[in-house]
């Protein structure tokens, strides 16, 4: 705290906000340095998006990124805000802001943007800019996230650079870069930490988990297609001319012929195996162990990404309830809490709307029918007041206002007084009494 802070606060002067007295991301300072006016680099290692592309980790990419984008989503009130004509009519042209971001996007194609470069770099990032049309006041545009640095020592000023966009691979003075203020970045981090300012995406958890699982994969397809030889031939004292010889041979008469070579003229040949030939040899368990570190470092279970060892469908219900509660369900509400904040309220002021996705929180049908069952024969709801809970409009039947106990009692009545009171039935047979137990008896014999 500085001497003027403690001066005012002597005084009997506080301020409307506390300065902080701690430093944000001390590691990046040196020192007697300072975070001003200073850029910090990412160190992200170059292939990404090559190792984006290879088809375990876009198996898993995939399966977070296309359930998300697909989903329903509103724009609604903020929770204890009642709706009324200026927040409907806000709704409406905040709706198309989102159906419509830009010239070449819809909602899919933008979102799938936004959740590729979070799962791959850490961060999803997104232009806004402010239009002079009411009804579609503000326009969005995906960016690449591998391209924005961060001023890590921004002092929160409206009109501040916070961000900037470096062009190119080999960006020569970083200051060239397009200088973007807070108000007109969205920069959606993954697993965000105070160490650094930058997040860290499931692709880069998994990077040596790839890297592996790409030299393991390539090795076994060495050895399937034969192209990692089974055997060293030993030639004894052959000669470099008989060897090329040889060699030729090989190469022209026995290799892609599925011919059983036969050679003589070598004094005592000998054959080494340089590994077992079989299904061992290609490492396919170890390749299966890599597998699920991918799927950990995304937070799904093995079973998404193809490996169905062991599963049944007890377990594969599970499963998918687990990926979407870790995987699916807290990256949506991620997403949704920064265009709430971020664009709704920072950028276009509306702070009693906020961006909401429509079924996400997966209801377990058979449970709450379970509960609500329970909730009955307890006596603690009536049936229209269960359909009231479920969104369901009343019932008119005269039993859905009565609880368990009530209609037992009714049912009891109605026994003993051996007259059927129904409306859906003929008149004429609600007069008949009921017979005696002995005589249906005797009637049904």
């Amino acid at each position: 705290m500085g001497f003027w802070d403690k001066l005012q606060l002597l005084g009997g002067r506080k301020k409307n906000i506390p300065k902080r007295d701690t430093d944000i991301y001390p590691r990046l300072m040196q020192l007697g340095g300072t975070l001003n006016r200073k850029v910090t680099f990412k160190p992200t290692p170059p292939n990404l998006r090559y190792f984006s592309r290879t088809p375990y980790a876009r198996r898993a990419i995939n399966a977070i990124k296309n359930p998300i984008a697909h989903l329903q989503w509103e724009i609604a009130p903020v929770k204890g805000v009642k709706l009324n004509k200026t927040l409907e009519k806000q709704i409406a042209s905040i709706t198309e802001c989102f159906l419509h971001p830009n010239t070449d996007d819809n909602t899919i194609s933008f979102l799938e943007a936004v959740i590729e470069d979070l799962l791959v770099f850490g961060a999803g990032c997104i232009e806004q800019q402010l239009s002079g049309n009411p009804d579609r006041p503000l326009w969005m545009w995906p960016v690449d996230a591998q391209s924005i640095k961060i001023f890590p020592g921004w002092g929160g000023g409206r009109n501040e650079s916070r961000y900037i966009q470096t062009l190119g691979y080999n960006n020569i003075g970083v200051y060239q870069g397009v200088e973007l203020s807070n108000d007109e970045l969205i920069y959606i981090k993954a697993n965000p930490s105070s160490e650094t300012p930058y997040g860290y995406g499931p692709l880069e958890i998994a990077f040596n988990t790839i890297n592996r699982q790409l030299g393991a994969a390539d090795y076994a397809g060495n050895v399937a297609s034969n192209a990692q030889p089974r055997i060293l031939l030993y030639a004894g004292t052959a000669d470099e001319a008989v060897l090329r010889t040889f060699r030729n041979y090989w190469r022209n008469e026995i290799e892609g012929q599925g011919i059983m070579p036969i050679i003589g003229g070598i004094d005592k040949p000998d054959s080494i195996n340089l590994h077992t030939g079989d299904d061992k040899a290609l490492y396919l368990e170890y390749q299966q162990t890599l597998y699920r570190e991918i799927a950990v470092a995304f937070d799904l279970s093995p079973q998404n990404l193809g490996v169905e060892s062991d599963v049944n469908r007890s377990t594969a219900e599970v499963s998918e309830d687990r990926d979407w509660d870790s995987a699916i369900k807290p990256k949506a509400n991620t997403i949704a809490s920064y265009f709430t904040r971020e664009a709704i309220h920072r950028r276009l002021g509306c702070y009693s709307l906020c961006f909401k996705f429509v079924g996400l929180d997966r209801e377990d049908e058979e449970a709450t029918a379970n509960i609500y069952d329970k909730y009955y024969k307890n006596n603690v709801f009536t049936p229209n007041e269960i359909r009231e809970k479920l969104g369901e409009p009343p019932s008119d039947d005269q039993w859905a206002n009565l609880k368990e106990a009530d209609v037992q009692i009714a049912i009891s009545a109605a026994r003993g007084s051996k007259v059927i009171d129904d409306k859906d039935l003929p008149d004429n047979y609600k007069t008949q009494p009921a017979q005696p137990d002995s005589q249906k008896n005797s009637d049904d014999s």
